[in-house]
């Protein structure tokens, strides 16, 4: 495998990003060299995942054993940085959404060689990249086969448990990109719940949580939902927190899932 840092030009973004890809090679080690493999005809499968609050494009390298899952599966993994922007478009014009759900997609598949078919393109990730994915996945569901979402936020003008209020980080942020302090004035664009249901092809959906992660309860909501609407997912929930122990033992069983599905 090959792990490589890129930087970019962004045109949604108006400024020079970086991200990290994970990409199969012929050559894994002196001791076992691949040779059925041929790169560059390969489209491969690709994974577009993303990272959580306060993190960036080398957290899952850092924090878990992905390298060696790509390997086992033979999967390109691309992983930007999320900017703390809940991978949506904001107010100032920093298009996150775009970027992620259009510009990303189209700059790797120029630079690697990627599937370029919806069923071997898959986009996932944690707490806020989770909310990335259940939003992006569905927004842009031409592009998106798969949904991966762990432990992760599920913003819903209808959850009350939310108080913007709150002198943190996170709720000034949210604050900022829905344009309100109010849950209720939020955008369609931005509600999971809407975004799922305006899906005209939806993705498959693969949603894990912890049973003593301070989300549980709305990501539990968001499955009981599911199931209610008759919207085909796998749900997974287990003892664990919000930490890397958990999302180390999830995305084991989420790219299993991708391929044994």
């Amino acid at each position: 495998m090959a792990t490589l840092t890129t930087t970019f030009q962004s045109e949604q973004l108006q400024r020079n990003v970086t991200f990290s890809a994970i990409i199969p090679t012929a050559t894994k080690s002196l001791y076992d060299y691949d040779t059925k493999t041929d790169v560059k005809s390969v489209g491969y499968r690709t994974l577009y995942l993303l990272n959580g609050w306060n993190g960036n494009h080398e957290d899952w390298i850092i924090n878990t054993t992905l390298v060696k899952l790509a390997d086992q599966y033979n999967l390109v993994v691309i992983m930007p940085s999320g900017e703390n922007s809940f991978y949506v478009d904001h107010p100032d014009g920093s298009n996150f959404g775009r970027f992620i759900g259009e510009e990303l997609v189209n700059v790797t598949r120029k630079l690697f060689p990627l599937s370029t078919k919806r069923e071997d393109t898959f986009i996932g990730g944690l707490s806020m990249g989770g909310y990335g994915a259940l939003r992006n996945g569905h927004v842009y569901n031409e592009t998106f086969g798969k949904v991966i979402a762990l432990s992760s936020s599920v913003l819903h003008r209808h959850d009350q448990s939310h108080n913007l209020e709150q002198d943190n980080p996170i709720n000034k942020k949210l604050s900022y990109i829905l344009n309100s302090n109010d849950f209720y004035d939020m955008d369609e664009s931005l509600d999971v719940y809407e975004v799922i249901k305006k899906a005209e092809t939806k993705p498959d959906l693969f949603l894990a949580i912890g049973t003593e992660d301070f989300l549980y309860e709305e990501n539990k909501a968001l499955h009981d939902w599911l199931k209610k609407e008759n919207i085909s997912h796998q749900y997974s929930e287990a003892s664990g927190e919000h930490d890397w122990k958990f999302w180390e033992m999830t995305i084991k069983q989420a790219v299993e899932w991708i391929y044994n599905e």
